[in-house]
């Protein structure tokens, strides 16, 4: 099946597409005494998208060759006067060696919604009845373009570098109370600690760091209020005296406070102590034996003396 060349018209009615090839001469109102078989296509047209109509039994005169000319108009145009009705859009070209056409059209954004009414014709044609009956169709709007979801941006990370970068370089807000939970910012190697802070960023991760010798000893990720519960146990070996703990939230946020090693509890004394009192228990043990062997001595030896005095008054 042939398909139409499509032509816009210059002058068109209002709302609608506005270029500027002409159209074919076809006699837009011309009165005939019958109609070429209907035209085919859908009731609705939708603008911007393919609109297609085909027509059958258009076939020239021996020697000639058949031209179907199609005209769009706006039905309230040819209802309020026919031969002044200009067409929207306007379409030609040749058809196939059996009559049949196929015409295809695309209403522009600046086509009027409503309705639509289709000349076609068919020239030259043997007879008389070179025109189609007319077709009426709805165009519609173009469907609205469906709406995004609003997207949240992705939360910019920061990589924790555990460096000391000192107090003046402490986000405004954040905050470690030794209270509640927290154990306060002293322990020993081999204790566990626990900090409660505040004022990070909701669900922000934040990784710790311990100094003098820098060492990772937690990571913990801050709650829907900004508050992040921390727990670590000192490594076993941290020296006494000052040290410094780095918290670095991975959306920015950084905090530092000092913290104090005490010394650990070492177990040599623990173990002399236990050696000591062995030693003093022993010679204590024995001489508790000895006492008790000398009290049994002379419990004897009074038992045989005075077995002796009833046997001397015998």
């Amino acid at each position: 099946m042939s398909t139409l060349r499509l032509c816009t018209v210059a002058g068109l009615a209002a709302g609608t597409a506005a270029a500027g090839l002409a159209f074919a001469p076809t006699a837009l109102a011309s009165p005939v005494d019958s109609f070429l078989p209907p035209l085919e296509g859908s009731d609705t047209a939708v603008i911007g998208q393919p609109y297609v109509l085909t027509g059958t039994d258009c076939v020239a005169p021996e020697g000639e060759e058949a031209i179907v000319y199609v005209d769009f108009l706006v039905a309230a145009d040819v209802e309020a006067d026919p031969d002044a009705a200009e067409p929207v859009l306007s379409l030609d070209g040749p058809v196939d060696a059996d009559g049949t056409w196929t015409a295809t059209a695309t209403f522009s954004s600046a086509a009027t919604p409503g309705e639509y009414v289709v000349w076609a014709s068919c020239e030259p044609y043997a007879d008389v009845a070179d025109w189609y009956p007319d077709f009426s169709f709805t165009l519609e709007a173009a469907p609205a373009a469906p709406t995004a979801e609003p997207t949240t941006p992705a939360k910019p990370t920061v990589a924790p570098t555990g460096q000391i970068r000192g107090t003046a370089a402490n986000t405004p807000g954040v905050a470690s109370p030794d209270s509640g939970g927290a154990t306060g910012d002293t322990a020993a190697p081999g204790q566990k600690v626990v900090k409660i802070l505040s004022g990070f960023k909701p669900g922000e991760k934040v990784t710790v760091t311990l100094h003098s010798a820098p060492q990772t000893v937690a990571t913990a990720t801050a709650d829907t209020r900004g508050y992040v519960r921390v727990e670590f146990t000192l490594p076993a070996g941290t020296p006494a005296g000052a040290h410094t703990l780095v918290y670095e939230g991975d959306q920015g946020t950084y905090f530092q406070e000092a913290f104090t090693v005490t010394a650990a509890s070492g177990t040599g004394s623990g173990d002399h102590l236990a050696y000591t009192g062995a030693s003093i228990a022993l010679p204590l043990g024995l001489g508790a034996g000895a006492l008790a062997l000398g009290g049994g001595l002379v419990l004897v030896t009074r038992r045989r003396a005075a077995g002796a005095a009833e046997a001397a008054q015998v």
